[in-house]
């Protein structure tokens, strides 16, 4: 890889930034962005999604930068912009976690070649509402993760209790048809899995999952992965509550569906009943 000798102290420089989680390192002058050569344009907030936006702007000088944001002016996050070729003039840097319907502020702090450090004032944006997507209906069909059509559980990250699959809170109980009984892990929080071995591979168009909660809402699944038996992982998939059974099209071959919470509140994390609908291939 060839050398740019004004590349090194700029990276590392980059690199210092975004390990320290600040926007300068301590001690260093900064200017205003209206003192850099050649102007800047911006910044503009695009592809509000609620949860994420995309910060685009352009410096009159190659340089690189970061976004601090948060919630208040002590900001709290930091996003950078990958820049494997050094120092850019056009620049689009992703913020993400974002909370929909609420206002965030930022500011952005570019290092030109001479390692000069130009820093914004403070903007803000406010996220876009959530829109609430209506609930898939239940597909027409069996459902072929049940127990009653030859279903198993494989494997399980834990049962509440140490219990058996079959015991009180098992796993058993997640793929039993009966909603008024669950599984729970054993306080596996973000960590908890279960391993449904279907009777015979399908062509899988829907899955479905209820999660588990406690009475104070804690114990709660927001959004899970699952993973075949060839190694794909879909998802993640958000589940809005735990007021009902969420459905989700999907389309793969499989025969082992392994489900991955990702996004939780801890505790004993589970699911009332998991659910998936396909046909033998070929039909």
């Amino acid at each position: 890889m060839k050398c740019i000798p004004w590349m090194v102290p700029i990276l590392s420089l980059a690199l210092m930034l975004t390990a320290c989680g600040n926007q300068a390192p301590a001690g260093a002058r900064i200017l205003p962005l209206e003192e850099m050569p050649g102007g800047f344009e911006g910044p503009n907030v695009l592809e509000n999604e609620g949860t994420s936006v995309v910060i685009e702007f352009e410096s009159g000088v190659p340089t690189v930068c970061n976004v601090a944001y948060g919630t208040d002016t002590s900001y709290g996050a930091l996003a950078t912009m990958l820049m494997m070729a050094g120092a850019v003039r056009d620049h689009s840097v992703v913020l993400r976690g974002l909370t929909p319907n609420t206002t965030y502020h930022y500011r952005t702090t570019l290092t030109d070649e001479q390692t000069l450090v130009y820093q914004s004032e403070d903007f803000t944006f406010t996220t876009t509402a959530a829109e609430p997507s209506p609930p898939a209906a239940r597909p027409e069909g069996d459902n072929v993760a049940s127990l009653a059509a030859g279903a198993t559980v494989l494997a399980v990250s834990s049962n509440f209790g140490g219990a058996d699959n079959d015991g009180a809170f098992g796993a058993n109980s997640a793929i039993d048809g009966q909603p008024s009984t669950e599984w729970s892990s054993n306080g596996d929080g973000d960590d908890a899995w279960i391993e449904v071995e279907l009777d015979q591979t399908y062509d899988v168009h829907t899955i479905g999952f209820w999660t588990r909660t406690m009475p104070n809402e804690t114990a709660q699944i927001f959004s899970f992965t699952v993973t075949t038996d060839d190694g794909e992982t879909y998802g993640p998939f958000d589940l809005p509550d735990a007021g009902q059974i969420y459905y989700f099209p999907v389309e793969f071959a499989a025969r082992i569906l392994r489900f991955d919470a990702v996004e939780t509140n801890t505790g004993n994390t589970g699911a009332v009943e998991i659910e998936a609908y396909g046909t033998p291939p070929g039909q």
